[in-house]
């Protein structure tokens, strides 16, 4: 079970990746000048992960884990994803953070 701790240690870890706030003063780690990932509440106080990922089919792959990955905006090159940071163990948050890191410095994998 995740907290936004383990993402703050995991997110200090990754180069140039440095504290930031949301326009609603939310806590993020940005890389450059984008966010690559935010905290975020539900109307009860649970936390949720914001990450991004360069992966268009991710819809499709995260299908099966709903109750994990609950929301994915699709754009053009990328998608944004909102999971249940409780949901996520060290490892999976570890590597969620880092394909974020990547998508939002613009560094494409593959």
């Amino acid at each position: 079970m995740a907290t936004w701790d383990d993402v703050a240690a995991i997110a200090a870890t990754l180069p140039g990746a440095v504290e930031g706030r949301a326009p609603d003063d939310a806590p993020t780690y940005d890389v450059g000048r984008h966010p690559f990932t935010r905290l975020r509440w539900d109307e009860r106080g649970r936390e949720i992960l914001q990450f991004w990922t360069m992966e268009p089919d991710t819809e499709e792959i995260l299908a099966g884990r709903r109750d994990v990955f609950f929301r994915i905006d699709r754009f053009r090159v990328k998608a944004t994803v909102l999971a249940w940071l409780d949901r996520l163990d060290e490892q999976e948050l570890a590597e969620i953070l880092a394909e974020s890191h990547r998508a939002r410095r613009g560094v494409r994998t593959g």
